[in-house]
C-alpha cells in the first residue's frame, strides 16, 4: 500500500475571477447543511433534524501588497472594486495547477485542475494595519447557489 503523503496547506489556493488571492496566508471553504428540527411527540425528546438546504461560503487571510497592482493577482484594491460592484463573482478553490515549493511564478498561480467552483459575492473585505506589523487584509465570500465539483466525474 502507497503511502499517504499529506496536502500542504500553502499549495491550496483561492482563485477569484480566475487570478489568485496576492500573498494568501491562509483560506478556506465552509459547507454548511441548513436544518429544522423535525422533532414531534413521537421522538421520545431527541432532536430530529432535516435537512432544508445546503449553503457555503469561503475566507481568505492575506498579506497587504505594497507593489502596484498587476493582472496577475487579485489585490485589495481589486476586492474592493468587487465588492463596490455586488455582483457575484466566479470562485474556485483547489492545488494551483503549477504549484511547487519555489516562490511564485511570475506569470503568477494558475487555476487548479481539479477542486471546486461557484459563484459568489463578497460579504466583506477588512485591511487591518497594526503599528509594526505587515497589514493584512481579510476577504469573505458568501456562496450564490451550488459549489460543483470540478472536473465532473
Amino acid at each position: 500500500m502507497a503511502k499517504k503523503r499529506p496536502l500542504k496547506g500553502k499549495n491550496l489556493m483561492l482563485f477569484v475571477g480566475g487570478k489568485a488571492l496576492a500573498l494568501a496566508t491562509s483560506c478556506g471553504i465552509d459547507l454548511t447543511a441548513n436544518t429544522e428540527d423535525a422533532a414531534s411527540k413521537d421522538s421520545g425528546g431527541w432532536d430530529d433534524p432535516e435537512i432544508t438546504g445546503w449553503a457555503w461560503s469561503a475566507s481568505s487571510d492575506n498579506l497587504c501588497s505594497a507593489d502596484e497592482a498587476d493582472s496577475v493577482d487579485v489585490t485589495y484594491e481589486s476586492l474592493v472594486d468587487l465588492w463596490m460592484k455586488g455582483e457575484p463573482i466566479d470562485v474556485k478553490f483547489g492545488v494551483a495547477k503549477n504549484a511547487s515549493d519555489v516562490e511564485v511564478p511570475a506569470a503568477g498561480w494558475t487555476e487548479p485542475e481539479k477542486g471546486y467552483s461557484g459563484k459568489a459575492i463578497i460579504d466583506s473585505v477588512k485591511i487591518t494595519a497594526a503599528n509594526k506589523q505587515n497589514a493584512t487584509i481579510t476577504v469573505s465570500l458568501k456562496g450564490k447557489g451550488a459549489l460543483e465539483k470540478f472536473p465532473k466525474s
